[in-house]
């Protein structure tokens, strides 16, 4: 009783201690996982909005810009100004002081057949238009921004030299005089590296980021990680049109990407590998007005820091109160169940056969354990004997009744049952009959393979399996060597104690030599018959 006790101690206390941490692992740590993963992602989705709200206002105020200037009574001659005239000057500085001022690459006021009237430095008078889709819908009346596209004309870059491909885009409105009647229009092109100047302004995290995506896939701003991508060499100058946004593994838009163009508006708060190959979290805005998408990305481990931090301080609080509450129930629970795991060792030899085996009783009698594992090892010991003995005396039966069965002129023979079974034990006389060398030399080979018409096997198992025995069962059987004889059995079937077939056993002789002189009697009487 007293090493029961024990026991229940050690498990009582290793339970009662583990329990709570176990409860904080298994209950407390996946809520505060997920309510941790739910902030991250509202104040995720709170930053994407921001952005695209941010870049919405940015355009509106583009807009706003244009229509001002347009609306300028100064600028209602220009579409038909032309350079001889006295207020042609002024025109163009009061275009680039708009153009300095306000943050664009430049600006140009057009006649209504699309032919630049007059523009800043950088734009070139008498350049067509007309086919352009900013100048086409401006005409119509309508306030138009095109998409972010490379420039076709050299510009200034983000590195102070002239470039043709230069990020750029178009913000156009009519231009009207004083009846009201459009009679050209007024373009400015954007700075494009203002907007992505922009977009990193509000920075979060380490790997926090908020880029432009059009509908083909490729980033219209420039990356946070614009340098890194240089030096990788995904791009040779900038990231803005030059970057598709593909998912290195599998070479397709990534999924936040592809959602986005199709004009969902949605987050991913499990996680998707982005353009660097890099598990993120995402949220997206379409903006259907320009057909721009706004993405907001973060890096997944930075962004489920805290919680993973979490998990990690969980388990190694979990190991640091379980690692010595374990070592001191296994050093005592050791002592307890020494004795034990040597009396199975001593029962798995005993089951293999070696009968010998016996239990050291001192070597059992330690203090606390000495009363149960004594007695146990004396009982233990008295079995064995007994066993032993028993064994000894089955061992001797047996093979007294192998004797008299291998002096036996009959074969006696022992198989599986079902058509397809082997013999599994046969005497002398049956391995003689079948003209093996030995009877281990028969036994595993099937028995249906004895019979000239193996359907001789089906019918003595079907008649077994309906009715137990079949006594004087004669027929054609041949040889290991091919020799046809005769012979005539009597079997049995043996069943276990829930009726299932086991065995079969039966005895077996060569009667060749009697139907020979039976067929031989047979053949006078059926010619006496016929005469």
């Amino acid at each position: 009783m007293h090493i029961s006790i024990k026991s229940h101690i050690i498990m009582l206390l290793v339970v009662f201690t583990l329990m709570p941490i176990l409860l904080l692992k298994i209950v407390a740590y996946p809520r505060i996982h997920s309510d941790l993963e739910n902030v991250i992602m509202d104040n995720l989705e709170v930053i994407g909005h921001k952005q695209a709200e941010l870049v919405s206002t940015w355009m509106r105020e583009r807009m706003k810009d244009v229509i001002v200037i347009a609306a300028n009574p100064f600028m209602s001659k220009s579409a038909n100004i032309t350079k001889e005239d006295e207020n042609y000057n002024d025109t163009v500085q009061y275009l680039e002081k708009v153009a300095i001022e306000y943050g664009y690459k430049g600006a140009f006021v057009s006649d209504k057949r699309g032919v630049v009237k007059v523009a800043t430095s950088e734009e070139g008078v008498g350049r067509d238009i007309s086919k352009t889709a900013f100048f086409k819908n401006a005409i119509q009346g309508k306030t138009f921004a095109t998409s972010i596209v490379p420039s076709k004309v050299s510009l200034i870059n983000e590195f102070e030299e002239k470039e043709v491909g230069v990020p750029t885009m178009f913000i156009s409105t009519p231009l009207k005089d004083k009846d009201d009647v459009i009679v050209g229009t007024v373009t400015l092109r954007v700075h494009v590296g203002i907007l992505s100047n922009l977009m990193q302004s509000y920075k979060f995290g380490d790997t926090g980021e908020t880029y432009l995506v059009n509908k083909e896939g490729y980033m219209l701003t420039e990356s946070r990680f614009s340098k890194h991508l240089k030096k990788i060499g995904k791009v040779k100058t900038r990231s803005a049109l030059e970057m598709q946004l593909l998912n290195p593994e599998t070479g397709k838009l990534t999924a936040g990407v592809r959602q986005c163009i199709a004009g969902e508006s949605g987050s991913d708060a499990k996680g998707y590998k982005d353009y660097g190959g890099v598990s993120v979290l995402g949220v997206w805005q379409w903006l259907p007005e320009y057909n721009w998408g706004v993405i907001t990305e973060i890096d997944k481990n930075e962004a489920y820091g805290a919680a993973y931090n979490l998990k990690n301080i969980v388990i190694a609080l979990l190991l640091a109160i379980a690692f010595p509450i374990l070592l001191v129930a296994y050093l005592v629970g050791g002592r307890f169940s020494r004795p034990i795991l040597e009396l199975t060792a001593i029962t798995k030899k005993m089951a293999s056969g070696d009968l010998s085996q016996s239990l050291d009783v001192k070597k059992m009698n330690k203090p606390l354990i000495s009363d149960e594992i004594g007695e146990l090892a004396l009982s233990f010991n008295t079995m064995s004997q007994t066993l032993g003995k028993k064994m000894k005396e089955t061992a001797e039966s047996e093979e007294h009744y192998r004797e008299l069965f291998n002096s036996l002129r009959a074969g006696i023979y022992q198989c599986e049952p079902g058509v397809e079974g082997k013999f599994t034990w046969v005497n002398n006389a049956a391995a003689e009959i079948f003209g093996y060398s030995s009877p281990e030399e028969m036994v595993g080979t099937k028995v249906k393979d004895i019979y000239v018409d193996q359907g001789d096997r089906k019918r003595l198992v079907d008649k077994l399996e309906k009715e137990g025995v079949w006594k004087d069962f004669v027929s054609y059987c041949k040889k290991k060597d091919g020799e046809k004889f005769y012979t005539e059995r009597t079997s049995n079937m043996v069943h276990n104690a829930d009726g299932k077939p086991t065995l079969i056993q039966g005895m077996i002789r060569d009667i060749t030599e009697r139907k020979e002189q039976e067929d031989a009697q047979k053949k006078p009487a059926t010619k006496k018959r016929q005469s």
